[in-house]
């Protein structure tokens, strides 16, 4: 029986290594943390344009539109080099076609009549990307993947939530707003709980999720409000709980390894 493990064991390391090429055989969270960023990335790029739209800056974000721009073909480039699944590798394929005419639109000066059309490419690129974390997971063999993958994406929907406000505020008409919104309310809570009911939770990430959930309120009282909000402050809340997500996750990547 224990050959038989061992031998079950060689067979899951040779499938990994033909997908992993520059990165360790159980380095999966790298790449589920890479690939949520990626999709952080692309609502952290509409709300900096919508941001900048309205002749706004705040804090350090003067330059931050330029480097979300740079930071995205940075790690898109790195997925590139280390994943060779062959369906994988068509959905980057993808997100690169899709990218390359809107990163154009976001290098210029902003303009609402532009946003209908960065927000549909902007959720294909995100459509891509959840089928490429599919593809991650299904080949990850650790239970921690998965929540790795939760925590990371909660990242994901804060910032969306974020962009969307942002768009309203500049004066954005969006008929599907108020569905986007309470779907993002809805998933980000229920999330919150899985992580907050995790074996994998432990004390110092359980005091910072309930910190989240607190600095969370502000989004469900502002979806409540038919007043538009300060961008700024928009953009305060937004970015704080983006950092507490992001010592989250860091949190249970390091005690994986």
């Amino acid at each position: 029986m224990k050959k038989v493990k061992n031998i079950f064991k060689l067979i899951i390391l040779i499938a990994v290594s033909t997908f992993l090429d520059a990165r360790s055989s159980s380095d999966y969270n790298w790449m589920i943390d890479t690939i949520n960023n990626q999709k952080v990335l692309t609502q952290q790029i509409l709300k900096e344009y919508a941001f900048f739209g309205m002749g706004n800056t705040f804090g350090d974000s003067k330059d931050s539109l330029k480097k979300y721009l740079v930071a995205y073909e940075n790690d898109i480039a790195e997925l590139a080099k280390v994943i060779s699944d062959v369906k994988a590798h068509e959905y980057i394929k993808e997100v690169n076609e899709i990218w390359l005419p809107i990163k154009k639109i976001f290098n210029e000066k902003p303009e609402k009549s532009k946003v209908a059309q960065l927000q549909k490419q902007t959720d294909k690129i995100l459509d891509r990307m959840s089928k490429l974390m599919k593809i991650v997971l299904s080949k990850s063999v650790e239970e921690k993947s998965v929540i790795v993958s939760i925590s990371g994406y909660e990242t994901v929907i804060i910032e969306r939530m974020g962009a969307l406000y942002m768009l309203k505020t500049w004066g954005i008409d969006d008929p599907k707003f108020k569905f986007k919104m309470r779907e993002s309310i809805n998933f980000f809570k229920n999330s919150l709980y899985k992580m907050l009911n995790s074996k994998e939770t432990n004390p110092t990430n359980k005091a910072r999720i309930d910190k989240v959930m607190k600095e969370f309120k502000f989004f469900e009282i502002m979806n409540r409000s038919k007043t538009k909000f300060v961008p700024t402050l928009i953009y305060d809340k937004t970015d704080k709980i983006h950092k507490i997500l992001t010592q989250i996750t860091q949190e249970y990547i390091k005690e994986d390894k």
